[in-house]
């Protein structure tokens, strides 16, 4: 990374943004040529400084044909906290973006049985509804396709700069930076 400044090192804070963020973005290998979907997720704390994903779609189409022909994918994730105008000494103006990202490598693999994916599902429901789910159908957790990512290589950048791990920490919780911060 070419600005050390902004990167983020600590494996809790990628974790901790990772968290926050409802959607990220799958790249994957099609046969030679690239593809891309935007996805919601899951995220919970990997093993040896890595995170797992976990991924719902359907059993068919597109995405899970390349995933069967090559699992390998890139993931990335990220908050646009817009754009802030910086005047410079001398009166010269300029503008910024404010953002937080993290991304990372891995390969994906099919979650099985049944009780995994239904502790899956309930966890992404509950994480996006607005009234909490008890149960789910089993026609549901049956026709619903689960992926798992172990996110290896995690990056993490922001802009502003994180002066301190409390400070990442503290607009990680926020959702936003503050233009002052």
């Amino acid at each position: 990374m070419r600005r050390k400044d902004r990167e983020i090192t600590d494996i809790n804070i990628i974790r901790d943004i990772l968290r926050s963020l409802p959607a990220g973005h799958l790249a994957m290998n099609d046969a030679g040529k690239p593809y891309g979907v935007t996805m919601n997720y899951l995220a919970e704390p990997g093993p040896d400084g890595s995170a797992v994903l976990y991924f719902h779609g359907a059993k068919d189409g597109r995405k899970a044909e390349i995933l069967a022909r090559d699992p390998h994918v890139y993931f990335f994730a990220e908050r646009d906290d817009g754009a802030k105008e910086i005047v410079r000494p001398g009166g010269v103006r300029s503008v910024t973006n404010l953002y937080v990202s993290v991304a990372g490598e891995g390969t994906m693999e099919q979650v099985c049985e049944p009780e995994e994916k239904r502790r899956i599902l309930l966890a992404l429901a509950n994480r996006f509804a607005g009234s909490p789910f008890d149960s789910l159908p089993d026609a549901v957790v049956e026709m619903t396709e689960i992926w798992k990512l172990v996110l290896n290589n995690l990056t993490g950048k922001s802009n502003p700069p994180c002066r301190d791990a409390k400070q990442q920490s503290y607009k990680t919780q926020r959702g936003k930076t503050n233009a002052g911060d």
